[in-house]
Formats: structure tokens, C-alpha cells, sequence
């Protein structure tokens, strides 16, 4: 179940560092960060970030969806989600003919 979550958070992440939404986020973290010394690194090495983030977008996306998708293991199956074979009810206070006749075919 963790593994769903974390693919979930890095699909998410994936999304929001999209190459396409640099045209946007990126001068509004710049305006944001002005007079840092982040601030400056990211107005100075734009080029930088644009590879960095379609890096991450590219690995984010395909190991979150990865984890996601997968589903539970075979081999581990848990006690509780095994079905549990029961007599079939009686039908109208009648028993069910398809269990009358395998009974009586095993006395």
C-alpha cells in the first residue's frame, strides 16, 4: 500500500515540475525568491533548471506510475481475504436442490 502512495506523490510531483509549466512557475519562483541567493542561482542557470526539471519529470512520472499501477503480489496472499466455503442457506425454509443432491451422492 505504501508503494501506491509514493507512486500517487511522484506522479504528482512529476506534474506540477512539467517542462511546459516552467514558462509560468519558474519566473514567478524567481519574483519570489529575489534578493536570495537561490533567487539568483535559478535567474543565472535557467537553462539548468529546465533540464534538471524535465529530468525529474521524465523519472518522476515513469517510476510513479510504475508504483501505482502495480498490483498486489501473487504470492502473498493475506488469511483474511481468503473466501470462505459455506453451506449454501436454505431457500424459502427448503434446501438448495443442487446441495441436497451432492450430499446425498457422498452418504
Amino acid at each position: 500500500m505504501k508503494r501506491k502512495i509514493v507512486g500517487y506523490v511522484l506522479a504528482a510531483s512529476a506534474i506540477v515540475v512539467c517542462p511546459c509549466h516552467l514558462a509560468i512557475t519558474l519566473p514567478i519562483l524567481i519574483g519570489l525568491l529575489g534578493g536570495t541567493a537561490l533567487g539568483a542561482a535559478l535567474a543565472a542557470h535557467t537553462g539548468l533548471v529546465v533540464a534538471g526539471a524535465s529530468a525529474y519529470f521524465v523519472a518522476a512520472l515513469a517510476v510513479g506510475l510504475y508504483l501505482a499501477g502495480r498490483k498486489k503480489e501473487q504470492g502473498r496472499t493475506e488469511a483474511c481475504r481468503r473466501p470462505v466455503r459455506r453451506p449454501a442457506q436454505p431457500i424459502n425454509g427448503r434446501e438448495d436442490p443442487a446441495l441436497a443432491a451432492k450430499e446425498s451422492g457422498k452418504r
